[in-house]
Formats: structure tokens, C-alpha cells, sequence
């Protein structure tokens, strides 16, 4: 699986943004280091411009990245750059001579003090965003939330300070007011529209079904259908006192139309609170579904490798019983961490087209290529924890592989 339209499109604003500041004609002749610093600045505000959009899970962006995890690994990507860009941008102003620069105006101090303050909120909060592994997914968000203030500020900075008339309607004045609008509005979407407006399946909870210790299955009685794929996920809202609110993904494991299964594992502080506090009949809300794993486009001879929760896209294939040659190595880390083993066993006993070799890693080694055998006519699916997939991805064909990493988080 590729994301060439969604590279291609990253390269193409970015690309445009650079020659739209760099032919750019600036209201009086500046200095070659200026020139560069507002090119720099310029793309700085383009990049937090795709950082926003890329947040809104819009399913065009989806498709064109081949799915949302690779969506998520661009908007990272593209918030580091921004940084990156921030700070050069910052760097190539002091170094701009005086006398080069135009007379100072209260507006345009004023401007200058606020991308100084834009400049260290951006570094500030997006330190703080990559290494949020370590507080509660509600802090985390707030910190994604708040980083809509140095992005006005650093608008107001790129308008008012600039050298370059960006009021014009002029090439770089229409593409500048388009993002940064476009940005603006997809930041003010995610923080208040997209939670309240945009879940559009309804339902309740209508059975619980506790699998293990620490793995939970919950199934959803939905208002209207969901057409969904096989291997795909959603993000689930519970409403009920002592759960979060906030809505997290989990893959589709069952179901079919307004009754869908969804299995979790208590890993996480709202997987923990859903595990110890959820009850039948709770209201929920579902947006999607999400994600790009396609078995039916597969060969008719697939090798599935799944670990721990990477299990589940699995399973909600093998109920719609397909004719394809399939062999499954599900990987767990003990016995207490293998779920629907009765399902799987009953399965391969009753379709010779189907076999599945469990791997508990407290016993053996982990599963490697070097233990897989299978034709170039063969599709592989993998599913798990990221560092599994990186094995799997950096030995396996690249051709005919498709993956999905656990990352989100939970």
C-alpha cells in the first residue's frame, strides 16, 4: 500500500508555496537574506496550514495517504518541519542588516512581538506533543487544542510584518489568504464541530462480553447501518459518568450492519475506565469507518500475520467466510493474551482453506520471515504493534503487502 497522491500532494503545496514567496515582488527592493527568511516563513505557515488539514480525518486525505496511521505519520512529520522552519525563519531575521530593514511601525512591532511569541509557543507545545506519551490522552489533546494560539499569532505576524503586501490580490496574497483560512477553519472543525456534529451513527451498547482479564468485547445496536470493509476501524464516543468522552479507535471485529462488534484491551486510561465501568445500554456515537486493509483485492493465496489486538480486522473477514487460501500466524505474549483461539481452532477444522499457527512469544521466539514460506502470487496482510510491522515491512516483498500498526492512542 502507497501514498504517492498524498506525497505528491504534501510536495505540490509546499513546492508552490516557495515559488509564490521567492517571485514574490516585496513592496520596496530587500536584502537576499530577507528574501530567503520570508521564503522560510512563508513555508513555515503552509506546513502548520497541512499540520491542521491532515487532522481533520476528511476521507479524501485518507484514501490519497492509503490510511489514517500514515495520515498521522505526515502531520508529525509535517509539525517537526515546521518547527525546523520556525526557528530558521527566526535565525535568518537576526542575521538581516539594519539598515536593510523597513522603518518599524507600532502595527509592525507589534506584529514582530507576536511571531516571538508565536515562535516559542510552537517549540514549547510541540515539544510537549511528542513526548505526551507519558500524560493522559485528555491532556494530550488540550495540548493539540491550544496550538491554535501561536498559529493566529503567527498569521497576524505573516500579514503585518512582512515585507510583501499579502493584502493584494495577488498570487502569493490569494494562496496565502487560502490557507491560512483553510488552516485556521480546519483547527476551529477539530476542536469544536467535528466531536459534536460529525459522529453521525447513533446507537447503545446492547451486550458485553469480558474475554480475558484485560480484553473486552463490546457489542453496538447503531440507529442506521455502517458499511463497512472487513479490516477497517471506527472511533467510538461512550457517554457514561467516569468515562472520557473523547473519542479512540478500535478495529471492527464482527457485525454487519446496525450491529457491530468491536473487541479492546484495557492498556490505556480509557480502555481501563471502558473495561471497569462500561454497562449495557450505554449511548455511544461512531464516526467512520476508517482504514485501507482490502482482502477481497488480495490473491487468492493471503498469509496473515497478526499480533496481540492486531487479531480482531481479522476476524471480521473469517465471518463473511471467504473462498480464499489463507494462513494465519497470530502471535500473543502468554496464554492470558490470546483471544477467539476456540473461534480460530473451530474454523481451520471446519475449511481446509484455512490454517492458523498460534506463537506464544513467553515460550518460543518471535515470529520471523525467515519461518514464512509463500509465492510471489501470494498477498500478506499484517496487523499488531509497530515494531512487529517494521520487521515484517523491511524483510517482506514490498509489492503485494498490506499493513496496519497499532499506534493510536488508548
Amino acid at each position: 500500500m502507497r501514498a504517492y497522491k498524498g506525497i505528491l500532494f504534501i510536495l505540490f503545496i509546499m513546492c508552490g508555496s516557495a515559488l509564490l514567496w521567492y517571485f514574490a515582488k516585496p513592496m520596496a527592493p530587500i536584502h537576499p537574506l530577507n528574501t530567503l527568511s520570508h521564503v522560510i516563513g512563508g513555508l513555515a505557515i503552509t506546513c502548520l496550514f497541512l499540520v491542521f488539514l491532515l487532522a481533520t480525518r476528511i476521507k479524501t486525505l485518507e484514501r490519497w495517504f492509503n490510511g489514517l496511521e500514515r495520515v498521522y505519520f505526515y502531520h508529525k512529520l509535517l509539525a517537526i518541519l515546521s518547527l525546523v522552519l520556525i526557528f530558521i525563519h527566526g535565525q535568518l531575521q537576526k542575521m538581516v542588516p539594519d539598515e536593510e530593514l523597513i522603518q518599524s511601525t507600532p502595527l509592525n512591532e507589534f506584529a514582530k512581538d507576536l511571531g516571538e511569541l508565536a515562535q516559542y509557543g510552537f517549540i514549547i507545545l510541540i515539544i510537549l506533543a511528542f513526548i505526551a506519551k507519558f500524560l493522559k490522552y485528555e491532556h494530550w489533546r488540550w495540548l493539540h487544542r491550544l496550538l491554535l494560539v501561536p498559529y493566529t499569532f503567527g498569521i497576524y505576524h505573516a500579514y503585518f510584518s512582512s515585507q510583501y503586501d499579502l493584502l493584494q490580490p495577488s498570487a502569493l496574497g490569494i494562496f496565502t489568504a487560502l490557507t491560512t483560512t483553510i488552516g485556521f477553519m480546519s483547527a476551529l472543525y477539530m476542536l469544536t464541530m467535528y466531536q459534536d456534529m460529525f459522529f453521525p451513527y447513533k446507537g447503545h451498547i446492547s451486550s458485553i462480553q469480558r474475554l480475558t482479564p484485560e480484553v473486552l468485547e463490546i457489542r453496538l445496536k447503531l440507529t442506521n447501518q455502517l458499511n463497512y470493509r472487513p479490516g477497517q476501524f471506527l472511533f467510538l464516543k461512550v457517554f457514561q459518568e467516569g468515562i472520557e468522552k473523547a473519542p479512540h479507535p478500535f478495529s471492527i471485529s464482527g457485525g454487519c450492519g446496525q450491529q457491530i462488534n468491536i473487541t479492546m484491551k484495557a492498556i490505556g486510561d480509557y480502555t481501563k475506565q471502558v473495561y471497569n465501568l462500561i454497562q449495557v445500554h450505554t449511548e455511544v456515537a461512531v464516526d467512520g469507518p476508517y482504514g485501507h486493509f482490502d482482502f477481497d483485492s488480495g490473491d487468492a493465496q493471503q498469509l496473515w500475520i497478526a499480533g496481540g489486538m492486531g487479531i480482531t480486522p481479522f476476524l471480521a473477514y473469517l465471518h463473511t467466510k471467504p473462498d480464499k487460501k489463507i494462513d494465519l500466524y497470530y502471535s500473543f505474549h502468554g496464554q492470558d493474551n490470546v483471544i477467539y483461539k476456540d473461534f480460530l481452532e473451530d474454523y481451520a477444522q471446519a475449511n481446509d482453506h484455512f490454517t492458523v499457527t498460534f506463537i506464544d512469544t513467553t515460550q518460543r521466539n518471535r515470529l520471523s520471515v525467515d519461518e514464512l514460506s509463500f509465492s510471489s502470487q501470494t498477498t500478506i496482510f499484517i496487523c499488531g504493534p509497530e515494531k512487529m510491522i517494521k520487521h515484517f515491512k523491511s524483510a517482506a516483498p514490498k509489492n503485494n503487502v498490506q499493513w496496519e500498526a497499532f499506534s493510536f492512542r488508548s
